[in-house]
Formats: structure tokens, sequence, C-alpha cells
């Protein structure tokens, strides 16, 4: 699996912007290539907005990055002057638990 995290600082922009924008981040769970998708904010840092998401291979996450649906997503994001942090692993599934 392929996990897929980035962080976007949101201190600059106005909360109808930031509400705006994790809705678009949220509805790319609706693209074929996403296994799980999450969409949050920082407890610890209250600007930041963070995106969780899972891909079966890096081929797929590679997908996702020039997905129509995904692209217009970034370039409004780099518009804004956002600052983002990104970082993709290659992991296992965590283990189940019985919480």
């Amino acid at each position: 699996m392929i996990w897929h995290i980035v962080t976007f600082d949101m201190g600059a922009v106005d909360d109808e912007t930031r509400a705006g924008l994790e809705d678009r981040l949220a509805a790319l769970i609706d693209l074929d290539v996403v296994v799980w998708l999450q969409v949050a904010r920082d407890v610890d840092s209250p600007s930041t907005t963070g995106l969780l998401s899972m891909f079966n291979s890096y081929d797929d996450l590679e997908a996702y990055r020039i997905h129509p649906e995904h692209v217009p997503v970034v370039e409004d994001i780099r518009e804004l002057g956002i600052p983002v942090s990104r970082l993709d692993v290659e992991a296992p599934l965590p283990p189940a638990t019985s919480r």
C-alpha cells in the first residue's frame, strides 16, 4: 500500500475558502484509484489541514496526481500560496484492532 500524506498551512486563508478547499479535497475519495482518504484539521495546530490517503500501488498514486479532478484542486491551492508538505510512503495496512 502507498500512503500519501499531505499537510496544508491554511492560516492565511479565510474560513470559507478553507472549508471549500477541504470539501474539494474530501471529494477526491470518489476517484477510482483512491482506496481510502480522510481530510481533517490538526489538533495541535488549528491552522493546519491534513489529507491522509491510501493507494494500492505507486502507479495508482501517479494516476491520482494527474487525474482531471485532482489537478484543479492542486492548482487552486498553489494560486492561493498555501504552503504544502507531502510524504509518500510504502507501508502495509495496520493490523486490525479490537477497540
